[in-house]
């Protein structure tokens, strides 16, 4: 498709075309700016003649982009906005991140920061653990595919060919860089997140020494080296490097899954090591008394052990990490210090310590689409049901509180609105959701 065309047919979509920011294998990434809400943005056009891309292929990759989208969310993960299609090609719309790619910082002379990549890395760990607790395993970790953000910031791109608790048949089959694939992924076993670990190690050797654990002049004989050949010790390429990161990178790029780390917190914590825990105190006491100290009525009166796993399912959001806040379908929030302000369809509403933002990917505030706006200096929780599902008897005391809380909330609205119709119909549907999603966990338990 020649260039002038492509403008026309993304400005009949609402979209400016911009300058080109990179090309892959599937296709080219461009610079657009949205005509509605002239946002910057940034579209995937993945090609369907020539490049490799048949339609099938092409269907996979956009489906997988697309549905994924709605399963992850979170604030060091590229957000999708949208996809559409012609006959030829497909459009992926997404967060323009004005950074580029770590692709240029994996040469010798171009190397960042030894703080900035473990800042990196403890981003990446964050961003695959919480992909890997929602079933996912990305494929292709590699520089390329972690967008810089800003210093030390991050999003981890392309979920086209990434693959849903192993049992997505539709996949497609050997999808990889060679260079960055774990053994299991070469042979084409089964993969789970320690795959990912494993390409994640690479991308850290080669930020950090510049050149690959794996290098050869061409991807049959990369993959030999990745099966039968040892990776070079990192430390014997730079002796500067922090003991915990040469022992973390060296541990990640074991051949064998069951010698990496055992989850990707433990992957982060090796890499940013704990403060001593006083004598007598357990991090699971540490986390709780946190936890008490946030002021969520949802968790009055739980026992000390149901604390301890309401907040081991527990992550946090600061407003620096995002602009607009949305978590997933299956999570409730609530804010922790600051205060959130909400654009609703019947005016303006606050929410302050210890209220609840956000049941189950609903807005239940009657809240328009991107208009929760967290201050600077607020903290929003994140508590993941499906985190839960395997104690069914503390989903069952969270579930009458969560009811209760929208009815009261329904009242709080109704009478700030003016009894408008439209809040309490969209606190119905948050109801209505929340049942669905625990209904569908309590299947997936029984099975």
């Amino acid at each position: 498709m020649k260039l002038p065309e492509l403008v026309a047919r993304l400005r009949g979509q609402g979209y400016e075309l911009g300058p080109l920011l990179g090309q892959g294998a599937s296709g080219k990434v461009f610079r657009a700016r949205c005509e509605r809400s002239s946002a910057e943005v940034a579209i995937k056009v993945i090609r369907g003649e020539g490049g490799g891309t048949d339609p099938e292929h092409r269907r996979i990759l956009v489906a997988n982009e697309t549905t994924l989208s709605w399963k992850l969310f979170h604030p060091y993960l590229i957000t999708v906005f949208e996809t559409f299609a012609d006959n030829e090609y497909d459009y992926v719309v997404m967060e323009y991140v004005d950074g580029g790619d770590l692709q240029p910082y994996s040469a010798p002379a171009a190397r960042l920061p030894v703080e900035e990549v473990l800042e990196i890395a403890r981003k990446c760990c964050i961003a695959l653990g919480y992909a890997s607790r929602c079933g996912v395993v990305h494929r292709d970790i590699k520089p390329a595919n972690i967008l810089r953000a800003a210093r030390g910031e991050i999003r981890i791109t392309d979920f086209g060919g990434a693959i849903f608790r192993n049992l997505d048949k539709s996949a497609i089959a050997n999808f990889g860089s060679p260079a960055y694939m774990s053994p299991e992924q070469v042979r084409g076993d089964n993969l789970d997140s320690r795959s990912d670990m494993f390409s994640l190690g690479v991308v850290l050797f080669q930020l950090l020494t510049g050149t690959l654990p794996f290098d050869a002049p061409d991807s049959q004989a990369v993959s030999f080296k990745i099966l039968y050949t040892d990776a070079p010790k990192i430390e014997s390429l730079r002796s500067d490097l922090p003991e915990g990161l040469v022992s973390a990178v060296n541990r990640a790029l074991a051949k064998l899954p069951s010698d990496r780390f055992a989850g990707w917190e433990a992957f982060g914590a090796a890499l940013s090591p704990r403060k001593p825990v006083q004598p007598g105190e357990t991090l699971g006491d540490v986390a709780t008394e946190a936890l008490r100290a946030m002021g969520v009525s949802l968790f009055e009166g739980l026992e000390q052990i149901e604390l301890r796993r309401v907040a081991k399912a527990l992550r946090t959001w600061s407003a620096g990490d995002v602009t607009v806040f949305q978590p997933g379908q299956a999570e409730i929030a609530f804010v922790i210090d600051g205060r959130v302000d909400i654009a609703t369809r019947d005016g303006g509403f606050c929410a302050g310590r210890g209220d609840l933002v956000w049941i189950c990917g609903v807005q239940p505030q009657g809240a328009l689409p991107g208009g929760f706006r967290p201050e600077g200096n607020a903290r929003i929780g994140i508590l993941s049901l499906l985190e839960l599902c395997d104690n069914p008897d503390l989903l069952g005391k969270l579930m009458p509180r969560l009811a209760s809380y929208l009815s009261t909330q329904a009242r709080r609205g109704a009478r700030s609105a003016g009894g408008a119709a439209g809040l309490t119909e969209s606190l119905a549907a948050a109801r209505d959701q929340l049942i669905r999603v625990v209904g569908q966990i309590d299947e997936c338990i029984k099975k």
